[in-house]
């Protein structure tokens, strides 16, 4: 089934370089200079559904200073039903591996989507 297309790109600037970092979209002759708690947005798709070549861009690099950046991807569908939502120690460690630390407290899981022996964690 799959997520489907990007429909949206959100990057959220954590950060403000000294110098450099910005972000550049060569095809619109645009950049946006990376400022802490400013965001950029734009669409992925045209609205026929084909691919806005428009909105390729690359990251120039830091000179001076750290950037630190968060993105959020908006899909035509969503991801709830591609993983477990409870996972158990043994399926945990099929995604992120064992990492060490203390089991996590699990709760009884009320979703209508899960089977009632799973638990949220």
């Amino acid at each position: 089934m799959g997520i489907g297309n990007r429909i949206a790109t959100v990057l959220f600037y954590l950060s403000t370089p000294e110098k450099g970092g910005y972000t550049v979209f060569n095809k619109l002759k645009t950049i946006a200079v990376p400022t802490k708690h400013d965001a950029l947005f734009w669409y992925n798709l045209l609205r026929n559904g084909d691919g806005d070549l428009r909105t390729m861009h690359a990251a120039c690099p830091v000179l001076f200073g750290d950037k630190w950046v968060s993105n959020c991807w908006i899909h035509e569908r969503g991801q709830e039903f591609l993983r477990p939502c409870a996972l158990t120690s043994e399926i945990q460690e099929r995604y992120v591996g064992d990492l060490g630390g203390r089991e996590p407290i699990k709760y009884h899981n009320k979703s209508p989507y899960c089977k009632e022996k799973l638990y949220c964690e």
